[in-house]
């Protein structure tokens, strides 16, 4: 895995903020790449992963036995209401046949007050996308909506969330050159108004769901 493709745990991973004790949902999990730097940096937590792929699913299960991997259809969750603190979805909305709905069903699982981090492709992406299909060696999407900022914080609030942060990332994906690393460290301070932002390949976005309780977290600025 390459800087940019790691560079979502980066951003997301420390912003969960769970107590010892506390429970998340890695949805979308994939291989369980991100198993190991979760547990690394929460290690008293209870992880539940859940992903669409049944081949990746064996894979996780394979690379981590001592890990929860379920199933899931990326509609329709299969856990109560109120059951998790804290949500992690990367790069999971723009696959989801209905994103407003599995928002909603985000929303139903967490407790009150616990908080959903996303990431997901910016609108422009898809400009990206074409040229790395035809150009470069890119692993593919498949079926996918990239969606405008303005319509991911629209779902979100008509979800029922309160957006608590948003920040447009990875305007220069570049790998693992240091320079480009830099300049985009730069982009990224300086291009967050409306519509440069849409530039930012990866948008980052921290919801909260009213209410306090076991999954309150203190809030953050936007």
């Amino acid at each position: 895995m390459g800087n940019v493709h790691t560079q979502r745990f980066r951003i997301s991973i420390p912003r969960i903020a769970l107590p010892r004790g506390g429970r998340l949902l890695n949805l979308w999990s994939r291989q369980g790449e991100a198993v190991p730097i979760i547990r690394e940096r929460y290690p008293g937590i209870e992880l539940v992963n859940a992903e669409i792929s049944r081949v990746m699913l064996r894979q996780a299960g394979e690379r981590f036995p001592g890990e929860v991997f379920v199933p899931t259809d990326l509609q329709q969750l299969c856990f109560q209401d109120a059951s998790f603190n804290c949500v992690l979805s990367l790069e999971m909305l723009e696959h989801s046949p209905s994103p407003q709905r599995i928002l909603r069903e985000i929303f139903r699982v967490l407790k009150p007050g616990g908080r959903l981090i996303l990431t997901c492709p910016g609108a422009m992406s898809e400009i990206h996308l074409w040229f790395a299909d035809r150009w470069l060696d890119n692993h593919g999407e498949g079926p996918h909506r990239f969606h405008s900022v303005r319509r991911v914080k629209r779902m979100l609030r008509e979800a029922g969330f309160i957006l608590d942060y948003h920040r447009a990332t990875l305007f220069v994906p570049a790998g693992v050159h240091s320079w480009a690393g830099a300049i985009d460290g730069i982009c990224e301070k300086s291009l967050q108004w409306f519509p440069i932002r849409e530039c930012g390949l990866r948008q980052l976005y921290e919801a909260r769901k009213p209410g306090s309780g076991s999954g309150d977290m203190p809030g953050r600025n936007r």
